[in-house]
């Protein structure tokens, strides 16, 4: 006999960054791969959400992206500012991955 479970669990975005955290480089990766990809395939404008959230983000949150932002300049990814409803795809048209 099968029995199916379903609960309800609310996460907070504490709770998210503490799972974040206690994953491995390659789990981290991946999730903001996925975040990425989300972005890319919304149906509301990417560019001006990051627009808007790029406002809220506290200096811990800045640190964690400035630096990641540095090891992918360091990789040889491009410097150059997205263009309007572009900035999804900035890196596609270089040809990296």
């Amino acid at each position: 006999m099968d029995y199916e479970i379903k609960t309800n669990i609310e996460l907070t975005p504490d709770d998210l960054a503490e799972m974040y955290i206690g994953w491995g480089d390659d789990e981290q990766a991946e999730f903001l791969n996925l975040i990425g990809k989300s972005f890319k395939e919304a149906d509301f404008n990417a560019e001006l959400q990051c627009c808007y959230m790029a406002g809220r983000i506290t200096k811990p949150g800045k640190d964690f992206i400035y630096t990641l932002a540095n090891f992918i300049r360091v990789q040889k990814f491009t410097d150059k500012s997205p263009h309007f409803d572009r900035l999804i795809n900035t890196f596609e048209t270089d040809g990296l991955r």
